[in-house]
């Protein structure tokens, strides 16, 4: 019986393996490092954004809310074994616990050149995304919305650092 190109490994149809959807893994310092010594950051890009502010009224019906909100974040990642790329959709997100005074949503996608023949673990892909792709995208959401804010002229809202626990320590609040 003959193999075909796909039995040999060289089919250059794209083999994808997905993740995403879940809330973060506790942080795995070992696994995050497992895939950041194969990968190269090739780009982070805007996929896509939206601000709506709910008093959109002609004039101003009332002082802009001084409330600060929460931080959402939606990791997805896809790789592709034959191209050798990774490819993260981190979605960032503002929620208020009271009335919004605005919406403000942003995704990035971060692409990155996986090296090496190893092939990469999923759990350890997923650690990576939420971890290390999250930390890389953290920037470019702060200065999305640090402009928004103000072209909106609404209250500035400093987005704090993002915490990566120690290895070893609980994850922080």
């Amino acid at each position: 019986m003959r193999e075909g190109p796909e039995a040999r490994g060289k089919s250059r149809r794209p083999r994808f393996r997905r993740g995403g959807g879940a809330p973060p893994p506790a942080y795995d310092a070992a696994a995050v490092g497992r895939v950041a010594r194969h990968v190269e950051i090739l780009g982070v890009e805007l996929l896509g954004a939206h601000f709506e502010r709910i008093d959109d009224e002609p004039l101003p019906a009332q002082p802009p809310s001084t409330e600060r909100p929460q931080i959402a974040i939606g990791v997805e990642w896809k790789i592709d074994d034959v191209e050798r790329l990774l490819g993260c959709a981190i979605t960032f997100g503002v929620l208020f616990e009271e009335k919004e005074p605005y919406r403000l949503v942003a995704r990035f996608r971060l692409l990155y050149l996986v090296g090496g023949e190893e092939r990469l673990k999923k759990a350890d892909i997923d650690q990576f995304a939420h971890w290390n792709a999250v930390f890389n995208a953290w920037p470019y959401w702060r200065e999305y919305l640090a402009s928004t804010l103000e072209r909106a002229h609404l209250p500035p809202f400093i987005v704090p650092v993002m915490r990566v626990p120690m290895p070893g320590m609980p994850s922080p609040v």
